[in-house]
């Protein structure tokens, strides 16, 4: 894991602010939770972490790195989003796989991740299903399997 720093950081949609001058900075395996009503931000804090929306001005840091222009690619990011985001014409296992693939990881490498990734989630007797055959909670824990694979600096 990393440590993630942000300072000043603000978010506006024309000339709404949504966001003024966070400053968070959260050490390498601290754990945190961003709490409030809907629309209060915490997902557009999220996604401008993630790199996946830009920030009005402020910056952020990874590791020490300053990543606030870095596409989402390149921040060793993993988020898991609340809709899933899974391939529906793709397995199980070609979901968690997919990014490794991408990345051009041996398939060797690419099987273990796999395989640890659905050990520790409960989802190997699902690897060849379809995610329309699992429920709600298998789809979710596929969604964090795929973010687990990649094991990324921030999760």
């Amino acid at each position: 894991m990393a440590d993630l720093k942000l300072t000043a950081a603000r978010k506006s949609f024309g000339t709404i602010d949504v966001l003024h001058g966070i400053d968070l900075e959260v050490k390498d395996g601290e754990f945190v939770v961003f709490v409030g009503p809907s629309g209060c931000g915490k997902s557009t804090l999220l996604r401008m972490i993630a790199g996946l929306e830009t920030l009005t001005s402020g910056e952020i840091f990874i590791d020490g790195g300053r990543v606030t222009h870095l596409p989402a690619s390149d921040r060793g990011l993993a988020m898991v989003f609340q809709s899933y985001a899974l391939y529906p014409h793709m397995s199980v296992a070609k979901n968690m796989a997919f990014a490794l693939e991408n990345m051009g990881l041996n398939r060797a490498e690419i099987d273990a991740r796999v395989t640890r990734a659905a050990t520790m989630l409960r989802l190997t007797d699902y690897l060849d299903r379809k995610p329309k055959q699992l429920s709600g909670g298998q789809r979710q824990r596929v969604a964090i399997g795929r973010a687990i694979v990649r094991d990324p600096k921030i999760f």
